[in-house]
């Protein structure tokens, strides 16, 4: 069920709005794309349908909203490629669309349809080259509780750090982890990714963690900056979030379809590697 909060927190956030009295919501059913594609690696979609604000949601509900019928095509300088669906219950709509012969490369841009109940959608993005994190550091809190650090080198394009707990298949974006560009290395704080409606900034001794370093086009920089910011002040009652998520996709569509340079680095468990 936590990584199906995933799915609310797009939705939720793609149809943000000032709820005042006095405003009528109309509401709209629209597709909410989450799509990436980064060098030597297939491109991986997941489409969902937005929902209206409600106190709460039912994990049958939350499945609903998974859009699984839809044709998902991605270009790439004149190869074609119809995406297959499977199902893949280690990322937040348990369902995903992947490529299977078109592989990301640096430098190269990628376009993205969706036809589902006879409409389109369309994106286009190109992947940036990847970064590395250096001197990554694991430090005991207390007896249960850990701490990362790393360094991340000075770019010229802004970045984002995902991580992959227990083995998952899937990168959640970490909370307070999307970075703009820098002249200077600095070294950073690396926080869990949300994993439920409770939250810690530190991790568990237990937790098997890799983290991914992702380079950003300036739109991946816009959209993750604005996704996190809605995150953060829905910490605080006092100030939910109420900012439209932008997109790059046609059509009246949520979302995003972004190429990204991606580096993996493999943490292991905390607890067995603390540094000295």
């Amino acid at each position: 069920m936590n990584r199906l909060v995933y799915i609310l927190l797009t939705a939720l956030f793609a149809t943000a709005c000032i709820r005042d009295v006095g405003l009528v919501n109309h509401f709209e059913e629209r597709l909410v794309v989450d799509g990436r594609i980064e060098a030597g690696h297939n491109a991986v979609v997941m489409l969902s349908l937005n929902s209206e604000f409600s106190e709460e949601y039912s994990e049958e509900e939350l499945r609903d909203m998974v859009v699984r019928w839809a044709k998902v095509t991605l270009c790439c300088e004149g190869e074609e490629e119809v995406l297959i669906g499977r199902s893949d219950e280690n990322f937040p709509t348990q369902y995903i669309y992947r490529s299977t012969h078109i592989i990301g490369e640096v430098g190269k841009s990628y376009t993205l349809t969706v036809d589902y109940s006879s409409q389109r959608w369309s994106a286009q993005s190109h992947i940036p080259a990847p970064l590395q994190l250096t001197d990554i550091r694991v430090e005991s809190v207390d007896d249960l509780h850990y701490s990362i650090t790393a360094i991340l080198p000075p770019s010229d394009t802004p970045c984002s750090i995902d991580c992959s707990l227990d083995g998952s298949s899937y990168f959640a974006p970490t909370i307070l982890g999307v970075y703009d560009a820098s002249a200077e290395s600095r070294r950073i704080t690396i926080n869990p990714p949300i994993e439920g409606f409770g939250y810690s900034t530190l991790f568990d001794g237990e937790d098997v963690v890799v983290l991914r370093l992702n380079t950003l086009t300036p739109f991946g920089y816009e959209y993750w900056s604005c996704w996190e910011n809605n995150v953060v002040n829905n910490f605080n009652p006092l100030f939910p979030a109420h900012d439209n998520l932008p997109t790059n996709l046609t059509n009246n569509a949520f979302g995003i379809w972004s190429g990204y340079g991606s580096s993996y680095h493999f943490v292991g468990k905390l607890s067995e590697a603390v540094h000295n």
